[in-house]
């Protein structure tokens, strides 16, 4: 009896725990499904966040920004930066190819040169943001689905890393882990690191609110 009961234990646990392991899924179609979802995108909220070595813009140490956007070229963002030993929230705003930034030391609103400053909607650029990115990816694997979402590691060439950014960091080769949502193929997360002068920078970047309403102006005047 006590032979069969063994043997009747052994053959349940092979069959409850002998399964086999979910099968790795094809990274392509998650990236056509990525490029086609990101590429349609008109509204997103999106928070972007910088920890290791300091990056720094016009002489401010960038720590994270919060922020919308809404297609086809207009972003809002709250920053949280570093003056020194001070921390300080700024303001920025583009719309096309203005962007706008509130004085650390007034509060007061700014019109930027062309090319400089901070400007989240290059992150939604149809020839240097998402979708460009998805099709550049190199190395790609499937790592697992949880969660509600596809993880996938991947390697970013230098073009792409900048636009990544925002313009904050320079082109760089870097491995990235990337996050789709299972359902809409859509940019969750993103996290890589980045090299500069001060040493090895990490960067979070998180997407949500897609389709939410969203209107974005140029600031007003004075």
């Amino acid at each position: 009896m006590r032979r069969l009961l063994l043997s009747a234990l052994a053959l349940t646990a092979a069959s409850c725990g002998g399964s086999a392991a979910p099968a790795a899924l094809d990274p392509g179609p998650l990236l056509a499904g990525g490029v086609s979802a990101m590429g349609a995108v008109q509204t997103a909220r999106f928070e972007m966040t910088r920890s290791g070595a300091p990056v720094t813009f016009d002489g401010l140490e960038f720590e994270s920004a919060v922020g919308r956007y809404a297609a086809p070229a207009s972003a809002e963002a709250v920053l949280l930066v570093r003056v020194g030993d001070i921390a300080a929230e700024l303001g920025t705003i583009s719309v096309g190819e203005r962007t706008w930034l509130t004085n650390p030391a007034t509060g007061r609103w700014e019109e930027l040169l062309p090319g400089t400053g901070f400007n989240p909607a290059v992150l939604f650029d149809p020839s240097l943001g998402w979708v460009a990115l998805l099709g550049d990816l190199g190395d790609v694997s499937f790592v697992a689905t949880e969660g509600g979402r596809h993880h996938l590691a991947a390697t970013v060439p230098a073009a792409r890393v900048e636009a990544l950014t925002a313009g904050l960091a320079a082109g760089q080769s870097v491995p990235m882990d990337l996050w789709l949502d299972t359902a809409t193929g859509h940019i969750v997360r993103l996290e890589f690191s980045t090299v500069g002068e001060a040493g090895s920078s990490d960067w979070v970047i998180t997407l949500s609110g897609f389709g939410e309403s969203v209107q974005i102006e140029p600031p007003a005047a004075g």
